[in-house]
């Protein structure tokens, strides 16, 4: 059971260790060159829907990107292991390819002092890896291996992001409690969380580029009896890392978009609870053959909801969490306010600044100016946002 459930919370990009040091700013850390208030043309966005065609059938996640911008990627499943794993990849690039959103495939980690441990982890596909706190994750591995082909790197600012941290380790024991409910584990555990973001500059054929990381790490810690007897803490972690990119020069500009898109990401608390009882009971049954209940778990899947609003509640603490990520960029970039989409009865979040927000159902237009009216301009059925009260 204890290591069918890190591979479970390694398929939720969710993981688990003894608690990691608190990562301290980086000497190199230099101010952020203020972005200008929004001004001129409006902004315009779609609603980007990532389906679960592969597996549960479900939406996955929604997010505003910028109309004019690629979306790739989307959910994979991995029905090799036990429980499978699904994961989300993808990213979202601007017509020239040079300022890039990017969700990274997650990093399954393991760590034991116990090499026997190590090793029957190495064979379920971990990598074996010393815990790290999110912020020295990215400086010490991830970032070096991800962008070992750019020159004269150098971090300019590093952010822990402890109501990051908090809000994912309340995501992640709500999802082992429901868990549990099937599957009971046979082990005590514990869980923490670590959450931080860097940012470097780099050049890439001539031209200096700016990118932001974070990373979110949760920890899923248990004693574990070695061959000889003895107990020992063994810990299967894994970073779920996000980053936006562009050009140094025009990232003041392109800031607003960054923070649109990303604060805009909605998951599907619908998916997560099936997806977590699909894992409980493919671990509680010890079924080889994943197909089957798969198929039988499709057909009942809309009968799973009353853990849902429960679920869905924790998701939404994450716009207070996330904000301070855009706070070194402007004083301007501070706040979050949440619009209704009458098209849709969605409800979108978006940086203040924006009082004048308006849909056709499909695509979206941000704009600063009070007179702006998209019906005026282009024609159509453009119906405006109000803000939640």
């Amino acid at each position: 059971m204890k290591r069918l459930a890190a591979v479970f919370l390694i398929g939720l990009s969710v993981v688990f260790i003894s608690a990691p040091a608190r990562p301290q700013a980086s000497p190199q850390a230099r101010p952020a060159q203020p972005s200008p208030v929004p001004g001129g043309a409006p902004l315009v966005f779609r609603n980007q829907v990532v389906f679960d065609q592969q597996g549960l059938g479900l939406e996955y996640l929604r997010m505003l990107v910028p109309k004019d911008w690629a979306f790739d990627g989307g959910i994979a499943w991995n029905f090799a292991k036990n429980p499978p794993e699904a994961f989300l990849v993808y990213t979202v690039a601007s017509p020239d390819g040079n300022s890039v959103i990017q969700q990274f495939p997650y990093a399954n980690m393991y760590w034991s002092p116990d090499q026997q441990l190590q090793y029957s982890f190495a064979q379920m596909g971990s990598t074996i890896m010393q815990t790290m706190g999110a912020i020295d994750f990215l400086q010490r591995a991830f970032i070096p291996q991800v962008r070992q082909g750019v020159s004269d790197i150098k971090v300019i600012e590093t952010q822990p992001l402890p109501a990051v941290a908090q809000q994912a380790q309340a995501v992640t024991n709500l999802t082992l409690n429901l868990f549990g409910q099937i599957s009971p584990p046979n082990a005590p555990y514990q869980t923490q969380a670590d959450a931080g973001r860097v940012k470097v500059e780099y050049t890439v054929n001539g031209r200096r580029i700016i990118e932001d990381f974070t990373s979110v790490v949760t920890y899923y810690i248990t004693n574990s009896p070695t061959l000889s007897g003895m107990v020992v803490p063994s810990v299967s972690w894994s970073p779920s890392v996000t980053s936006f990119r562009g050009p140094a020069e025009e990232m003041p500009a392109k800031i607003r978009t960054f923070q649109i898109a990303l604060m805009s990401r909605v998951v599907n608390p619908v998916w997560q609870v099936s997806y977590t009882r699909l894992c409980a009971l493919v671990t509680r049954e010890k079924l080889r053959q994943q197909q089957a209940i798969f198929a039988r778990y499709q057909q009942i899947h809309k009968t799973l909801e009353e853990c849902n609003d429960i679920i869905w509640q924790t998701y939404q603490n994450k716009s207070a969490a996330q904000d301070r990520m855009f706070d070194s960029y402007s004083q301007a970039l501070r706040g979050v306010d949440t619009y209704v989409d009458p098209v849709n009865n969605w409800n979108v979040e978006l940086p203040t600044g924006y009082d004048n927000a308006w849909t056709n159902g499909t695509d979206y237009v941000f704009s600063d100016s009070a007179s702006f009216n998209p019906n005026t301009l282009s024609g159509g059925n453009w119906q405006k946002m109000t803000p939640k009260r």
